[in-house]
């Protein structure tokens, strides 16, 4: 990501920054300080990703590139290809929906009429046992009612549940 930073240390082979934004710490590595001269105090527009070399978490941060740094000057940086990576806005990522806000989505298309856990598998593509597994949630916590139909007295699981999103539909 593109992020304005301040540096606060200098050296021959590193330097060091913080984002102006949040004020976190970003390690700036000799590929990047050797392509600039930085100057402690001064702000730039840089490239900066998620420190992965810092178990401790004191230097979140990375600078990959700095803008206006020429390049072209030090092409064997690892990170000059990157430059062109931040450039560009962001695509909008669309939230992926959970199993769970689908089947939500898909109960009032069944127009409150009964309905089996195998009648949402189209709306939801998921596999029945977990649609049921949803729906019994929901009737413990009373969102839904439920009717369980056993083929004989002595079962102790049902044979089929009913859903419906109001009691009264299931009487009729």
């Amino acid at each position: 990501m593109l992020k304005e930073i301040t540096t606060t240390f200098t050296g021959d082979h590193h330097a060091f920054a913080v984002l102006t934004d949040t004020y976190e710490q970003a390690y700036v590595p000799n590929s990047v300080v050797s392509a600039i001269k930085l100057e402690v105090g001064r702000t730039y527009r840089a490239g900066v990703v998620e420190n992965r070399h810092d178990p401790k978490g004191q230097t979140p941060w990375f600078v990959t590139f700095i803008e206006g740094a020429d390049f072209s000057t030090n092409k064997n940086s690892v990170f000059s290809p990157l430059v062109d990576l931040f450039d560009a806005e962001p695509e909008a990522i669309e939230p992926v929906k959970t199993l769970t806000e689908l089947v939500h989505e898909a109960i009032p298309l069944m127009n409150g009429e009964p309905f089996l856990a195998a009648d949402l598998m189209e709306h939801t593509g998921a596999d029945i046992n977990e649609i049921g597994t949803i729906l019994y949630n929901l009737h413990r916590y009373g969102r839904i009612a439920a009717a369980k139909v056993y083929k004989s007295g002595e079962q102790v699981r049902s044979t089929q549940n009913v859903w419906c999103e109001d009691v009264k539909r299931l009487l009729k």
